[in-house]
């Protein structure tokens, strides 16, 4: 990847939302959360992708904010606890489990806390019945 503060790099992501193809921001918005910076921008791109109408986007979306939780100690609660409790409580089982783990990210680097968003059985069950939403 070019480099993740680089005006080349914004412009492809300004570029994609734009096109809104699904995939290609499924993709790109793992890129943000891996490697883009300032953390401020890359949570704002996050943030606004979790909106998203594809669950793909969505869930890679909070995946993305728990791999920024990690890189740099420090989100924003205001804008980003609420779009895990939303992403928690989504339609997609898939979207749910990258939310879940997202959480986790979030309490494990952050200190924040969630409640649970399913009982324990049920996200055993899923596991092992391989849902994918």
């Amino acid at each position: 990847m070019e480099n993740g503060d680089a005006p080349a790099f914004r412009a492809r992501v300004e570029d994609a939302i734009e096109r809104d193809d699904p995939g290609e921001l499924a993709d790109l918005v793992l890129e943000i959360g891996l490697e883009a910076r300032p953390w401020e921008w890359a949570q704002s791109c996050c943030v606004q992708l979790a909106r998203h109408r594809s669950a793909a986007v969505r869930g890679s979306a909070v995946t993305g904010l728990g791999h920024l939780a990690r890189r740099f100690g420090r989100l924003d609660p205001g804008r980003v606890r609420r779009m895990v409790e939303i992403a928690l409580c989504d339609p997609s089982p898939a979207v749910r489990a990258c939310a879940r783990d997202a959480a986790d990210d979030l309490r494990t680097f952050l200190g924040w806390e969630f409640p649970e968003s399913e009982p324990q059985a049920e996200r055993s069950r899923s596991r092992t019945m391989g849902e994918d939403g």
